[in-house]
């Protein structure tokens, strides 16, 4: 999976990670009509649906935290100056450093991985106005962040099914 590839799959994961429930409908419907056309085993690998689903699990079982509250209010701040994505990026790793500590033998990306999109499903439903500049953050600090790790385990269809 080439870097470009990694950014395309990004965004179609976290692009379906916030979509409504007719969203992800209509892609499998789209998917489904589109069977055997001129596809690829590769392409036939990669559900962002999929992907998405697991990583929305993982992110609705680590909303309880009320780690995730307080930075709220940073958030909602970064985001009238336009600076949503940094605040993004300082929070997530500063969530990561209390995880991190209480699971040290999960590899620190998987951290990276689980916080974020956490963080990402907790401010798109605690403040939906927020939703899509979170979503371009979210998927931002992902390419920027864990690219080389999930190329490295194969790419996100991989990742979903680690159990870590």
């Amino acid at each position: 999976m080439a870097p470009a590839d990694f950014k395309t799959q990004t965004d179609l994961v976290v692009q379906f990670l916030f979509a409504d429930e007719d969203e992800i409908q209509q892609r499998i419907l789209d998917s489904i009509e589109s069977d055997g056309e001129g596809s690829t085993e590769e392409e036939d690998d990669f559900d962002p649906v999929l992907v998405a689903d697991k990583l929305r699990t993982i992110g609705d079982a680590l909303n309880n935290d009320p780690r995730f509250g307080a930075v709220m209010s940073d958030l909602k701040t970064a985001a009238a100056k336009e600076t949503l994505e940094a605040a993004f990026s300082h929070s997530v790793e500063a969530l990561c450093e209390t995880y991190s500590a209480t699971a040290p033998e999960v590899a620190p990306e998987v951290q990276l991985i689980k916080t974020s999109v956490a963080l990402g499903v907790y401010v798109a439903k605690t403040a939906p106005e927020l939703k899509s500049k979170v979503q371009n953050a979210l998927s931002s600090f992902l390419s920027n962040r864990v690219s080389g790790w999930v190329t490295q385990q194969g790419g996100w269809d991989k990742v979903r099914d680690l159990d870590e």
